[in-house]
């Protein structure tokens, strides 16, 4: 059986909590398959720990996103790996029966934090590498 999930890209936004779901997100991203901590948030956390958020491209070689929608565009290329489990969400027909929400938090020289959900209660907030040192068991 499918462990489904969505990820939502969102900017931090002042009085908003990482505990509670924003007001607003950029994109939302379906994911079919694994989607529970150990699986995908681990996956999700590996490729964003030691990331940025700039306004601009620095050096080669730096771990950048230059802004928040080249961060969405990262994420989905590192999770598509062909057809099907991973999909943009569709705001007029939105998939049910999520299993965890996980909300990607940034802004430009701000850090990254990750919230999850699960059943509308808020299970998980930090930095991806704290995402990986409670749940990586590799």
């Amino acid at each position: 059986m499918a462990t489904r999930a969505m990820i939502s890209i969102a900017k931090r936004e002042e009085g908003v909590s990482f505990s509670e779901e924003p007001n607003q997100t950029i994109v939302d991203i379906y994911s079919h398959w694994d989607g529970y901590p150990e699986g995908l948030g681990v996956k999700l956390a590996s490729y964003l720990d030691g990331y940025h958020i700039v306004n601009g491209l620095g050096r080669e070689g730096d771990k950048l996103f230059n802004g928040l929608g080249c961060m969405a565009a990262s994420i989905i290329a590192e999770l598509k790996d062909g057809p099907g489990n991973v999909y943009i969400e569709d705001k007029n027909r939105p998939h049910t029966w999520i299993d965890y929400e996980y909300y990607v938090w940034g802004d430009d020289h701000k850090g990254i934090w990750i919230s999850i959900f699960s059943n509308d209660e808020c299970i998980f907030v930090g930095k991806p590498e704290m995402l990986l040192e409670k749940y990586d068991t590799n």
